[in-house]
């Protein structure tokens, strides 16, 4: 596994969440209660973009079709509604996590 460093954690306010190209991947980087977590940034469903989604407690939503995946985990927490379901034949499925370490005010993911 290798560290790839991202930024200082005063650099993401607790309850935000902030998205890092990292390589070729897209990582979203969440502080909950000054804990930081990674998951993969784009849905599962249909590559919402989850840096323009809602934080809430220990959950991102994404803004398109609103599945909410645990940023601690990267597991779907709540799928998409059954329309969007129907529509596309297709749920969110669990997005991959990654771990966070935090070294002297700095911030950087495992990959």
């Amino acid at each position: 596994m290798e560290s790839k460093p991202l930024c200082k954690t005063t650099e993401i306010e607790e309850g935000k969440s902030r998205e890092f190209e990292v390589g070729n991947k897209k990582i979203l980087v969440s502080n909950v209660g000054g804990k930081f977590y990674a998951i993969d940034a784009l849905c599962s469903h249909m590559g919402g973009d989850l840096g323009k989604g809602k934080s809430e407690g220990h959950d991102v939503i994404c803004p398109k079709h609103h599945a909410r995946f645990n940023v601690q985990t990267g597991k779907v927490d709540k799928n998409i509604n059954g329309f969007f379901k129907a529509m596309t034949r297709k749920e969110a499925t669990d997005l991959k996590s990654y771990e966070v370490k935090e070294n002297d005010g700095e911030l950087s993911v495992e990959l």
